[in-house]
């Protein structure tokens, strides 16, 4: 059994979880530790600002 714990889930942390996700044994373990429980794409902001989308098209629910 492993557990990994992947600090910080701004946009490397954020992807490194969700590829380790796929990886891990049915006894593994994956913890992302951050601040909240959601991460916004920051990139996007200009498309929400304009309205090409909507904040919920570019937030993650990290949970």
């Amino acid at each position: 059994m492993s557990h990994i714990v992947v600090l910080g889930a701004g946009l490397g942390g954020t992807i490194m979880a969700y590829e380790m996700r796929d990886k891990l044994r049915s006894d593994d373990r994956l913890s992302v530790v951050t601040l909240g429980t959601s991460y916004s794409f920051v990139p996007s902001n200009p498309w929400v600002a304009v309205g090409w989308r909507e904040r919920d098209d570019v937030t993650v629910d990290l949970a």
